[in-house]
């Protein structure tokens, strides 16, 4: 169901409020970086200590900032930013309704599928936003994005993780990164938008939002010295090397973005090493199309995979694919459970 949700709204996510109702939300902003605060230096935008100070204490009136240090443009975003973040909020998790992190939009995707798993018991919403210009810049998109932002943390207590941009709510686990020069920069290809934001209200499909009935268990901690190695195949790449590389080094898990359906090359040398890791360590097979979904075994270039027990991504994005790895690796140690968790969907990251 679609409603239109004022700001004026009680913390209950599906019930809007009488004129009469108001609450004192407490929010926690916490700036990383990112195009949104940065200004022109001597060898171009970088972000700026403080330059964001006066602007959010003018659009966005009582919240207190937890501004990092260093700022990161988000190109240096690792998984232990991914876990300090989660455990940032975590801390403050007593103190305030919900939290808005201000994040660079290169690898915002991932920040906000890593946040999401994290926090999947957190009672309180979390939004992640950022934006294509500095804030200085004119006409650009950053304080319509954090209005955005701050009208939907005001307003309806929705735990969870999502993204707003571009006027637009998407889910933390199903967005990505479409565009590098348009405001409207992100997208969820293989999932519906949750709600936009018009004239001022959000209008919100409530039959999608994520709203637990029962709290869910709190998730171990990732551990961001995890060695992940994440391909995404090319034609020409170098079969041979790739396979020498991983029978020398093997890492502690691996992501494939394979072709279509899950499909890799008939290179024998390749498939007999892949084979033999994914018997001992976490290897996860996601697609590089934007639509669609990972059907291992369904053509015969995917079978030797599907046979080795690789696990399956099905329609999840490579963002989400690699963030659940990590997060999955921290829950379980033993194989099969790691591939029961990783395939089964949750946060609504995955299609049944």
């Amino acid at each position: 169901m679609v409603i239109g949700l004022e700001i004026e709204v009680n913390r209950d996510c599906n019930q809007p409020a009488s004129k009469t109702t108001r609450h004192a939300v407490r929010i926690l902003i916490i700036y990383t970086g990112g195009t949104i605060g940065m200004a022109p230096g001597p060898h171009g935008l970088a972000p700026l200590a403080g330059g964001l100070a006066v602007p959010l204490a003018t659009h966005c009136p009582g919240a207190e900032v937890l501004e990092y240090s260093p700022l990161l443009d988000s190109s240096s975003m690792t998984p232990r930013h991914w876990l300090r973040i989660a455990q940032d909020i975590r801390t403050h998790a007593d103190i305030f309704d919900g939290f808005l992190i201000l994040h660079g939009t290169d690898t915002l995707a991932w920040t906000a599928a890593a946040l999401a798993y994290q926090l999947q018991d957190l009672p309180h919403p979390v939004i992640v936003t950022g934006a294509m210009h500095p804030w200085h810049h004119v006409g650009g998109d950053a304080m319509g994005n954090i209005a955005a932002a701050w009208a939907f943390l005001q307003g309806p207590a929705c735990p969870g993780v999502g993204v707003v941009f571009a006027d637009a709510l998407y889910r933390g686990v199903r967005v990505r990164k479409l565009d590098c020069e348009s405001a409207a920069a992100f997208g969820s290809p293989n999932a519906p938008g949750l709600g936009v934001f018009r004239a001022g209200m959000w209008q919100l499909d409530t039959a999608r939002l994520d709203v637990p009935a029962i709290p869910r268990p709190q998730s171990k901690p990732l551990r961001p010295q995890t060695d992940i190695l994440s391909l995404r195949l090319a034609p020409g790449f170098n079969a041979e090397w790739f396979a020498d590389q991983l029978a020398t080094a093997p890492p502690q898990g691996l992501l494939l973005e394979a072709y279509g359906s899950g499909n890799l090359p008939e290179h024998p040398g390749l498939l007999a090493v892949l084979g033999d890791l994914a018997a001992r360590i976490p290897v996860a097979v996601c697609t590089q199309c934007l639509r669609g979904s990972v059907r291992l075994g369904l053509y015969a270039a995917g079978g030797p995979l599907a046979a080795a027990g690789a696990f399956d991504a099905g329609d999840m994005t490579p963002e989400a694919s690699l963030a659940k790895l990590y997060w999955v690796m921290a829950q379980a140690e033993d194989l099969a459970a790691r591939r029961a968790l990783f395939e089964a969907p949750l946060l609504g990251d995955r299609s049944a």
